[in-house]
């Protein structure tokens, strides 16, 4: 199978994919590969339970297909419609900044500012303000002009179209320049400042200026759809907030899956987006636990994992089952009492999503997950071989593997995995199932190669 790694890379992006800087996810070649591959009707919908910032749907859609695309986190489903931003509306971009910035320019230094707005754990209440007037001012000219309301909050953001996302995306982008002194080691990082002192101050001029420049920016990379897509063709498209777990469509309505599952490294994807998501009104840390348990490979550990750890379930297969045991017995501090928890909540909530994927598919559809194994301490966790034994379980067939080296892992920052493994490097595999089979058939032949 003619795949691309699905790896990011500066030179395999593109230019939408750098309106807003995201550490997880693939890029629009590997998607347009696969889609080449899957050889689907044109009337198929294609859906990503996991979207992120959106490049399953970006490029189903530039393809002509009609999309589903969800995410439980709000930020990144703005970031998935804007990308999604009709091409005609270019030339006014700059315009509709100016109004933006304009009637901002208009609510005062204060006006707008909540008492103890969550942005002010990064910047000075006069900078605050300034990005809130903007973010008001959005909603006003854009959203709706009669009422303010709390994006963090909306159980939906079908009321905020591409266009009012795209100035969205812009003000999280002018927000992120200011913030660069905040940035971790861990990509995936954002430091809070310790003392008040340590606050950013930035001008009104400054923020606006460099708020317009991101417009322009991104409007520069704001192209036509692919010629071979008609305006007649292009589908059309849902993108919301939704959990993997309670995907709100209809049973039987995709016809394929293209995605990537959290994986088990326990990144905290909440956390990567902490400014935005203030930006968007997450005001107490209550909101933000909230958010983050509800979060697949979260580290946090909260209760609706439910059963006990002690209760095995054989659904998940036989190599879950020997990774589960092989921490439980494992001799290292806290492996029992954090770590055995924490993996047993990713794989009930992953096999509680495989489950969901399996009632949205049609029958004898196909579905394509990007996985990577990983490692607690030096015992192997064989994620690509958990998702095929779990999806066996749901009567999925594994028709193909295709496996990409991984040179270097986020676990080479922590100098305490060395005690255990000198090499840090995984394998990034792309699973291909179908749906409905029940033996393997002989005109599929199983590629298992590692390239």
């Amino acid at each position: 199978m003619l795949i691309r790694n699905p790896k990011r890379s500066n030179s395999s992006l593109s230019e939408k994919c750098r309106w807003f800087s995201y550490y997880a996810g693939y890029t629009p070649g590997f998607v347009n590969d696969v889609l080449n591959q899957l050889a689907l009707p044109p009337d198929a919908v294609i859906l990503d339970p996991w979207n992120g910032t959106g490049t399953t749907t970006q490029v189903s859609v530039d393809r002509g297909f009609a999309a589903l695309g969800f995410d439980i986190n709000p930020v990144l489903v703005i970031v998935a419609k804007a990308r999604l931003l009709d091409p005609s509306v270019r030339g006014s971009l700059v315009s509709l900044a100016h109004d933006i910035l304009t009637k901002a320019a208009q609510s005062g230094s204060h006006s707008g500012a909540v008492s103890s707005d969550p942005l002010e754990a990064w910047l000075t209440p006069e900078s605050a303000a300034h990005f809130r007037n903007i973010e008001r001012a959005i909603q006003l000219l854009l959203v709706d002009a009669a009422e303010y309301r709390i994006i963090f909050r909306s159980h939906s953001l079908q009321m905020l179209s591409s266009l009012a996302c795209y100035f969205y995306v812009a003000l999280f982008s002018t927000l992120r320049t200011f913030l660069n002194h905040f940035r971790a080691s861990n990509p995936t990082w954002i430091k809070i400042p310790r003392t008040q002192g340590e606050r950013v101050n930035i001008a009104l001029e400054q923020i606006h200026l460099a708020y317009r420049g991101k417009v322009i920016d991104m409007a520069e990379v704001l192209v036509e759809a692919p010629a071979k897509v008609t305006p007649s063709q292009i589908k059309k498209y849902q993108i919301d907030v939704a959990s993997s777990v309670a995907i709100p469509v209809e049973s039987g309505s995709a016809n394929a899956v293209i995605s990537s599952p959290p994986y088990c490294t326990r990144i905290d994807y909440a956390i990567a987006t902490r400014p935005e998501l203030a930006l968007l009104g997450c005001s107490t840390l209550d909101d933000l636990k909230k958010l983050r348990n509800g979060m697949i490979g979260t580290p946090t550990i909260n209760s609706r994992s439910g059963a006990s750890t002690e209760m095995s379930n054989s659904l998940w297969g036989k190599t879950c089952s020997n990774f589960l045991d092989a921490v439980t017995h494992h001799a290292s501090k806290a492996s029992q009492s954090y770590y055995l928890k924490y993996f047993y909540q990713y794989y009930l909530i992953i096999y509680s999503s495989l489950t969901e994927i399996n009632r949205a598919l049609q029958p004898n559809s196909i579905c394509v997950l990007v996985v990577q194994d990983s490692y607690y301490k030096e015992v192997h966790n064989d994620l690509p071989m958990i998702f095929t034994e779990m999806g066996s379980n749901l009567g999925w067939t594994l028709s193909h593997q295709i496996c990409f080296p991984v040179k270097r892992t986020l676990a080479a920052i922590n100098k305490g995995t060395q005690k255990y493994r000198k090499t840090f490097g995984a394998t990034e595999s792309v699973l291909f199932f179908k749906k409905g089979y029940n033996t393997y058939e002989s005109s599929i032949e199983k590629d298992r190669k590692c390239l």
